[in-house]
């Protein structure tokens, strides 16, 4: 009988520290970001940058994968806006699409 009590303690004590890893390993509860809040967020970040204001930036969210359209006057605010969209929790990837032209 002792043997058996044994087994048993051994076994829950094995299930209760799965169980643990389970519940702190990762994102497992964390719940995925609408497109909207992606785009809310990015557009909000964009108007944030001091390199970035007053400049018609277009973002569109599709499954977390985000596109950046428009015009730029410099080079550096087209990269300083795929380094601020890509900085957005929730952004997995990042299409630049914005052209660089004197207005």
């Amino acid at each position: 009988m002792r043997r058996y009590g044994r087994m048993v303690l051994i076994s829950l004590g094995f299930f209760a520290m799965t169980g643990c890893q389970v519940l702190t390993g990762g994102n497992v509860f964390s719940p995925r970001l609408s497109d909207d809040t992606i785009t809310t967020s990015v557009s909000q970040a964009m108007m944030n940058n001091q390199n970035l204001i007053n400049v018609p930036i277009h973002v569109e969210t599709h499954q977390g994968n985000v596109i950046l359209s428009g015009y730029v006057k410099t080079i550096r605010q087209s990269d300083t806006a795929g380094e601020v969209a890509s900085k957005v929790h929730g952004v997995k990837t990042v299409q630049n699409n914005l052209i660089v032209r004197k207005w």
